[in-house]
C-alpha cells in the first residue's frame, strides 16, 4: 500500500518538486522514495505508540504525542533528504514542507484512525507496532495482578 501511496504522492507533487523547488527528476524520485521509507521507519518502528499513530492519521485534532510523532517524521525525512538524496539543508526543508503535510493528509484519508488499515500500510512492520502495544497492555495487566 505504501508504494501506491507514493505513486499518488508523485502525481500530486512530483511536478512541483521539479518545477518549483528545482529538483532533478532523479532527486524528485529519491525524495518521494525517502518519504515512504520515513513512514515505514518512524511509524513502523518499535518506539512508535499505536494511539499516537492512529491519532496522527485520523481526522481528529492531533494530541501532543501525535504532534511529537509528526516532528519525528519531519526530522527523519530531512535526514534522508540530505543523507540519501544529497540535498542541501534549505532545499531539503522546502521539500519537507511540501511533502510531509500532503503525505500526512493522504495517510489520514487512507487510514482514518483504523488500526487494520495501518497494519495494511505497514505490511511486515505492523507486527512490531501492534505487538509492542499488546506487550505494553499485557504488562499493565500484570501490574494490577491480572
Amino acid at each position: 500500500m505504501i508504494d501506491q501511496l507514493i505513486d499518488s504522492l508523485k502525481d500530486k507533487v512530483g511536478g512541483d518538486l521539479i518545477n518549483k523547488i528545482g529538483l532533478a527528476p532523479q532527486q524528485a524520485d529519491g525524495a518521494l522514495k525517502a518519504a515512504g521509507d520515513t513512514v515505514q521507519d518512524v511509524v513502523g518502528g518499535k518506539g512508535a505508540d499505536l494511539s499516537s499513530v492512529l491519532n496522527l492519521f485520523s481526522k481528529d485534532s492531533n494530541s501532543a504525542s501525535a504532534n511529537d510523532l509528526l516532528g519525528q517524521l519531519g526530522s527523519s525525512y530531512l535526514g534522508k533528504l540530505t543523507g540519501q538524496v544529497g540535498l542541501d539543508g534549505a532545499t531539503a526543508g522546502s521539500v519537507k514542507d511540501l511533502v510531509i503535510p500532503l503525505l500526512t493528509s493522504m495517510l489520514s484519508e487512507k487510514i482514518g484512525g483504523n488500526k487494520d488499515m495501518l497494519g495494511s500500510l505497514l505490511g511486515g512492520n505492523a507486527g512490531n507496532l501492534l505487538g509492542d502495544m499488546a506487550g505494553k497492555l499485557g504488562g499493565l495487566g500484570k501490574m494490577f495482578g491480572k
